[in-house]
């Protein structure tokens, strides 16, 4: 073999002599965990023509121990103890491995596997050699754990035979350990097939490196797993080093002249239309929805109080619509936009699969597992099929979406976890087609507070219309001859949308924009007076805001304007129109998205319970309203047989009416205490 330790140091001599002397000085003055970074595809590549770094992938063990070896051997400008100085290899040029992939023939070699964090144990100390203590005469005696990592305590003394023994952690070699759990891409796994989930191995400064979540370039050793002492054996690796993958939010690199045609972009006075095009553009017309998803990528910035309370910036937008219109076609677009995105489908995902779930590991601990908003934590959660999950499942993305965290209280664990995700969802009509005059809870399988939760909400229906009809046929012949490329390129557009996140982290709205925004605000709710239906909310307002910052970071802009509040009015105003019109008035009525009831409907149900009380009241017999009775009245009102039926049936359905007998009715009264 061609590695020694006078190999290597010769190696240290030539390229890290310089950051060899820094350690020594750091260790010097007190900061002794010290990281020595080999980089792998710079240095050991051109090294003695490469062999070193052949033998590195044949025999990683070896090789490692050899420079460990001339590391602590080699004499620096300061004379301190180089021996617990981490040794860590990274940009390894060698073949990616997908995780499923790995097998024996990959025991003991080095290998690079690109995989997604799954889940993240908690930091254990690890004894590499135990010591103990005689209590009579001071005598030390050493114990390496077992194969199966116990450490034996010895029964007496080997120099005076006392077994008045204790163990003394003062004198023992510990390391720092944590195991963490991977998995294949999931655009690297085929359709339909389960990932594999593999477990990995970190010690010292590789630990609480990575969150769930990460997409990491994963260097380690495939190890078997003889623990447990049976024929059937599993794999784990042994982490070497990590490097973030190209893709993910931590590795990817804006360049100097990435920045350049950034801020180009950014200052081009057709910026917005630019980034309409840039969005799926194999999908016809959706300008709206297209431009609200950019600002959604971009996001707002949150506003910290002074209570201590924090007002997301985070755009939630909703999609609902007809099958076959391309709402799972736009959302699968983003995961290919944005820095960081987890994907999800309603009906194959539940609450603990969304959120956290709670698991035990081999040794018997609780494990939390990370779900789809914990991995995409300041990323994009897309969750297509939304109203396919259970009902009691989407109550756990009522504290994620406003509060952008999630809560564990589950087996003695405490905790609350960040998800500061932003959230693209689609829907079905729960009857195949979307009906525009009936309220949007009435055809949407979604509670009102999850509803309310959107910032935006959009509707897809497919109406004929000559003219569209021709466009979108045009736009979907050209398509087959020719795939229509983005107006701006993924990969730029990606670094943009990173680039702005990381520098603009706050926008000011100055007075002439909070102006707009208030006027607005106050001449939507002027239409709730004497009366009338809300129109909008504080929450909305919230919205606007987002938008109207998320318009700004487009533009790398730190103070807003008032053509971005104007644009973010005007997408709120399509949105509105498409869910919140009550059908009887024309009006807005926020309580549309948030009840499934406009105000004209709640008033027609006032007057039904009125009449009933009348009724009662003018009954003879006290058996209640008759049934034929209540109808008669309701039409003086206006209200026709098969609504008043309806409302009836919903008033017993809630408790707010019985049934005393057939075809009569009273109201529920309380008797005061």
């Amino acid at each position: 073999m061609f590695s020694s330790p006078k190999i290597w140091k010769e190696f240290f001599e030539r390229y890290y002599s310089k950051e060899i002397n820094e350690i020594a000085y750091n260790i010097k003055h007190g900061n002794n965990r010290q990281v020595l970074r080999i980089d792998v595809g710079k240095t050991l590549v051109k090294f003695e023509g490469g062999i070193l770094y052949e033998e590195l992938l044949k025999s990683p063990e070896i090789v490692m121990k050899h420079a460990r070896e001339a590391l602590s051997e080699y004499q620096s400008i300061y004379p301190v103890d180089l021996s617990d100085v981490q040794i860590r290899f990274v940009n390894i040029p060698i073949p990616r491995l997908f995780v499923k992939n790995i097998g024996k023939e990959h025991i003991d070699r080095l290998v690079a596997v690109e995989c997604i964090v799954r889940k993240v144990t908690e930091p254990r100390i690890e004894i590499i050699e135990a010591a103990f203590v005689c209590e009579d005469c001071d005598s030390v005696t050493y114990v390496k754990p077992d194969e199966d990592g116990r450490v034996r305590r010895p029964r007496k003394c080997s120099s005076c035979g006392s077994t008045n023994i204790r163990f003394d952690e003062s004198k023992g070699k510990f390391l720092d350990v944590q195991r963490i759990q991977i998995q294949d891409l999931p655009e690297n796994l085929e359709s339909g097939e389960p990932p594999i989930l593999l477990e990995v191995v970190l010690r010292e400064d590789l630990v609480k490196k990575v969150c769930p979540g990460d997409k990491i370039i994963l260097y380690g050793i495939p190890r078997l797993d003889t623990s447990k002492g049976k024929a059937i054996l599993g794999i784990y690796i042994e982490a070497i080093s990590f490097d973030p993958a190209s893709h993910d939010i931590k590795g990817i690199k804006i360049t100097s002249e990435d920045v350049e045609k950034i801020r180009r972009l950014a200052s081009d006075p057709n910026v917005y239309d630019r980034l309409v095009k840039s969005i799926a553009p194999s999908i016809y017309g959706y300008e709206d929805i297209k431009l609200a998803i950019a600002l959604q990528l971009f996001g707002g910035t949150p506003t910290y109080h002074a209570d201590g309370t924090i007002t997301r910036g985070d755009i939630h937008i909703l999609l609902v619509g007809d099958p076959g219109l391309a709402k799972t076609t736009l959302i699968r677009a983003v995961s290919k936009l944005a820095p960081r995105a987890v994907m999800t489908v309603g009906y194959s995902s539940t609450g603990a699969g969304v959120t956290v779930s709670l698991n035990r590991d081999k040794d018997n601990r609780w494990v939390v597992e990370a779900g789809t908003l914990i991995l995409a934590d300041k990323g994009v959660a897309l969750i297509d099929e939304i109203d396919k999950m259970g009902k009691e499942d989407r109550k756990h993305f009522l504290e994620a979406m406003e509060n952008q965290t999630i809560t564990v209280a589950k087996a003695g664990i405490n905790m609350t976890l960040p998800a500061r995700c932003t959230i693209l969802a689609g829907a079905n009509p729960k009857y195949g087609r979307f009906d525009k005059y009936a309220p949007i809870v009435e055809q949407i399988n979604l509670e009102p507070q999850l509803l309310s939760r959107f910032d935006l909400i959009f509707t897809l229906v497919d109406e004929p219309d000559e003219r569209k009809d021709e466009e979108l046929a045009k736009h979907i012949l050209e398509e087959e001859e020719e795939a229509k490329s983005a107006e701006i390129e993924p990969d730029l557009l990606r670094k943009w949308i990173l680039y702005a996140r990381r520098n603009i982290t706050r926008v000011r709205l100055p007075k002439d924009v909070n102006d707009k925004l208030v006027q607005f605000y106050v001449s939507m709710r002027k239409r709730s007076k004497e009366g009338g239906p809300i129109a909008i909310t504080p929450r909305q307002l919230e919205a606007l805001i987002r938008l109207t910052k998320a318009s700004a970071r487009v533009q790398l802009r730190s103070v807003a304007t008032v053509e971005d509040a104007e644009r973010a009015i005007n997408l709120f105003r399509k949105s509105m129109e498409q869910i919140a019109i009550d059908p009887e008035t024309g009006e807005f009525d926020v309580d549309v998205v948030y009840t499934g009831m406009p105000k004209s409907k709640r008033e027609k149900i006032e007057v039904v319970k009125k009449i009933i009380s009348d009724l009662e009241e003018a009954s003879m017999d006290k058996k209640g309203a008759k049934v034929d009775d209540i109808l008669e009245e309701c039409g003086k009102y206006g209200i026709d047989t098969s609504e008043a039926l309806e409302i009836l049936r919903k008033l017993k359905q809630v408790g707010e009416i019985y049934e005393p007998r057939r075809n009569y009715f009273k109201l529920v009264r309380f008797k005061s205490v």
